[in-house]
């Protein structure tokens, strides 16, 4: 669990960055199996982590496009051709 908050944790601070923290956390604060502190840090993950950090990987992929897929192959060390 606690790889998948750190996991979640950082994709969420790269969007930070590139779509700034209001669109970012927004984004990711739809998801309402996490509950996210300001700075964009996991806090609980509520259900199945894995499908939390595909949900919010989906949200950001589907608002940001491109850019999210790339950000997440950082994350993950995988680059995801959607």
């Amino acid at each position: 669990m606690e790889d998948y908050k750190k996991t979640i944790s950082e994709l969420i601070r790269k969007h930070m960055v590139v779509l700034g923290p209001n669109i970012a956390l927004a984004v990711a604060r739809k998801i309402p199996a996490l509950k996210l502190a300001d700075n964009g840090d996991a806090l609980e993950i509520a259900g199945d982590p894995k499908a939390a950090l595909a949900a919010v990987a989906d949200a950001y992929i589907t608002f940001a496009g491109e850019i999210s897929v790339m950000l997440l192959g950082s994350v993950t060390g995988e680059y995801h051709g959607h």
